[in-house]
């Protein structure tokens, strides 16, 4: 079950894919970073929505009212993309490694966690920039 249009629920949701947000609607790339404008997006509006950032190898989660993380969406196994998210999990649907909301592997045989990225949210929640290592 998908929850919450582009997103998905961290706790109630069985193989949800997480949709890769379409268009730049809100959505601005200045090499290392991408800035997010959060009320022109569709996605992340609530805790546990998560998307995948077109053509950035990005993963983005929403895990509490005022924290998102964000992680590159490239598996440490064998570079697959990560585009499933369910019950707190990222998972690699071409060898079964899953990593945690905090990038860990936990299951699989991915050899290490996924690299994290520092995100950053305005005062009044609107903007969100994540500053990606490249």
């Amino acid at each position: 079950m998908v929850c919450a249009g582009l997103g998905i629920s961290l706790g109630a949701c069985s193989d949800a894919v997480v949709a890769p947000v379409s268009g730049n609607e809100g959505i601005v790339i200045d090499g290392a970073r991408i800035t997010l404008r959060l009320d022109r997006l569709g996605a992340l509006r609530a805790v546990g929505d998560a998307f995948v950032v077109s053509g950035q190898s990005t993963i983005v989660l929403r895990t509490a009212a005022r924290e998102y993380r964000a992680f590159t969406n490239v598996c440490t196994h064998s570079g697959c993309g990560i585009f499933l998210f369910e019950r707190d999990r990222m998972r690699c649907q071409c060898h079964g490694s899953e990593f945690d909301v905090d990038g860990r592997n936990v299951v699989g045989p991915a050899p290490l966690p996924l690299t994290r990225y520092v995100t950053e949210l305005d005062e009044p929640g609107i903007t969100l920039r994540i500053t990606r290592r490249l």
